[in-house]
């Protein structure tokens, strides 16, 4: 029997949705084989449009699921190349010998804005295989998504300084203090970073922290907002997290909060934008 949540369940989740007047751009999240049981790439593209998104950046295990869901909606989904075979991969990917050779394979095979999201901490910043997804990354004129420490960062810079790269979550260690250094230190770099499952960090009861304003009010283009659905039940709760992004940015000024919601996001990924219809 399919797994499938019935297109009438889906849509009681999503009737009586706000219309919201500014897109946003979810700049990172996933559709996963688990996920793909649950929501059918229609039910997806549903929740984006209840909740005004006007493209979804996507990553996951395994990478046919996310290039279903990108044939489904060539136009709003944005297919990034995930390097692992299962959940598991992500604390063991970086010492893998064959990962370059089986992602570059993967490369050929379809038609991706990215590489990742990959997962990984300074102790490990020096390994052979990430250096080489790092050059991939560069040579096909990729974003690279990274999950890690500053370190981490400073290393993919360090092994090729014309790389895009996207920070997740604030980085490992998500203090304004800690991103600003990180930022000043790659000024000039195509780094932004995403503030995804940090929305209670930076805005407790959805009230916008000082130092996190501060912080994006000194690097407004650097900042994309995303959902991360890391699971089904982030999926079932899409526009729940889409109306807590957008009233957190509602405290910012609305050239920054249109910056943060999507412009931002555009153009990071404006080299596989301009190529689509």
């Amino acid at each position: 029997m399919s797994k499938l949540i019935p297109i009438l369940c889906w849509a009681s989740l999503i009737i009586g949705a706000p219309v919201f007047a500014t897109p946003m751009l979810d700049a990172h999240s996933h559709y996963t084989a688990d996920n793909a049981e649950a929501l059918s790439p229609q039910q997806v593209v549903a929740a984006l449009d209840a909740a005004n998104v006007s493209h979804l950046v996507v990553s996951g295990t395994p990478w046919d699921a996310v290039l279903s869901l990108h044939e489904h909606a060539p136009d709003r989904v944005v297919p990034l190349l995930g390097v692992y075979a299962s959940h598991l991969g992500k604390a063991m990917w970086m010492h893998d010998a064959d990962l370059p050779a089986r992602v570059e394979a993967r490369l050929a095979e379809g038609e991706w804005a990215g590489i990742g999201e990959l997962h990984l901490f300074a102790r490990d910043a020096g390994s052979p295989v990430f250096a080489a997804l790092v050059r991939l990354a560069d040579a096909h004129g990729l974003m690279l998504l990274i999950h890690g420490d500053a370190e981490v960062i400073d290393r993919a810079f360090e092994i090729a300084p014309g790389l895009r790269v996207l920070w997740a979550h604030l980085g490992t260690v998500p203090t304004p203090g800690l991103v600003g250094r990180t930022l000043e230190r790659h000024a000039g770099r195509a780094l932004w970073v995403d503030t995804s499952v940090r929305d209670e960090r930076i805005a407790p009861d959805g009230q916008l922290l000082p130092e996190w304003r501060a912080l994006f009010e000194a690097h407004p283009e650097r900042f994309v907002v995303a959902v991360d659905t890391f699971s089904t039940n982030r999926w079932r709760n899409y526009g729940e997290v889409v109306a807590s992004i957008r009233g957190w940015t509602a405290d910012l000024s609305p050239e920054l909060r249109e910056r943060m919601l999507w412009r931002n996001a555009e153009a990071l990924f404006a080299p596989w934008l301009r190529g689509r219809p």
